[in-house]
């Protein structure tokens, strides 16, 4: 009974929210029990960009603080920039085994390494080799459309923006941790009473227990 009616509560704060957003579409990711699922990846096969103009290299930040990457999930785009600054006042030994980004940085508080760019696009798996219950992800995308949901499991996308189907990634969805899930637009489920607000279904596995990164690196099969 509280099952259900804290996901009854959760469906009614998400409808309040969605008021008066007219211009554009809403995408509600839940997982099997139809909780939401903070920090899924949505990345849209583009039609029709809004802009064909080449858009610069940015520089994006996964700072470390108490021991965590903050934040645990970082989305860029194929040639964008990673600083990792370390905000903590101890070492950090960051580094990745994942092939879109082979690399290991030794950060020290106060000092300041170079920014790292990402070529490739696919998921970088990070860990730290001297706290073992680290790890952090950076996603990688090819689209110039691509979004990450909220702790209400939502996302937003302009509606003049016209695409062919979305590609979908969780760290805890089945399989490796390079797997991804792919949604064609014309099966997308729709709520009953909202034609732009989308209702997309993922089946996760349990979370990892931090125990290692190694560990949690090696069950991937990465």
């Amino acid at each position: 009974m509280k099952s259900y009616l804290l996901n009854a509560s959760y469906q009614f704060f998400v409808l309040l929210m969605l008021v008066g957003q007219v211009n554009a579409d809403q995408f509600i990711v839940q997982d099997q029990h139809g909780l939401p699922i903070e920090n899924a990846i949505l990345e849209f096969s583009v039609t029709s960009p809004i802009t064909t103009n080449i858009t610069p290299a940015n520089t994006l930040i996964m700072d470390q603080i108490n021991k965590r990457f903050e934040p645990e999930v970082l989305v860029i785009k194929q040639h964008d920039f990673v600083s990792f600054p370390n905000s903590d006042n101890i070492r950090h030994h960051v580094y990745s085994f994942s092939a879109v980004k082979p690399f290991e940085l030794k950060l020290y508080s106060g000092k300041s390494k170079a920014p790292l760019q990402f070529n490739n696009a696919g998921i970088s798996v990070l860990g730290c080799n001297i706290h073992d219950s680290m790890v952090g992800y950076i996603y990688i995308a090819n689209s110039t459309q691509v979004l990450i949901t909220d702790k209400q499991g939502i996302a937003t996308l302009d509606r003049t923006i016209k695409y062919q189907s979305i590609k979908l990634w969780h760290a805890n969805l089945s399989g490796s941790v390079g797997q991804t899930k792919q949604i064609n637009y014309a099966d997308l489920v729709t709520n009953s009473t909202d034609k732009s607000l989308f209702i997309i279904k993922l089946a996760l596995d349990s979370p990892e227990p931090r125990n290692t990164f190694q560990s949690i690196f090696k069950k991937h099969g990465s």
